[in-house]
């Protein structure tokens, strides 16, 4: 019964809005400190308001564990 009834939902009924956005030059540290302090695991990456990408944690978690292996060499 749950899921036939959300099932029918559209993606358009549930996403969010109007989401944060960032753009390409925002620095590593401030999309960490956006992504923990609204608790998103996802920002879209605009340029003159034009999706260009989205960055997520699992880019963040790579990014922080090659240089953290960088480190280590």
């Amino acid at each position: 019964m749950y899921l036939n009834e959300h099932s029918m939902l559209s993606i358009g009924q549930i996403m969010v809005k109007n989401p944060i956005k960032i753009n390409s030059s925002i620095t590593v540290k401030s999309v960490v400190e956006i992504l923990s302090k609204n608790e998103f695991h996802a920002l879209p990456v605009v340029e003159n308001d034009i999706l260009v990408g989205i960055v997520t944690t699992t880019d963040i978690l790579k990014y922080l564990l090659k240089q953290y292996e960088l480190e280590e060499n």
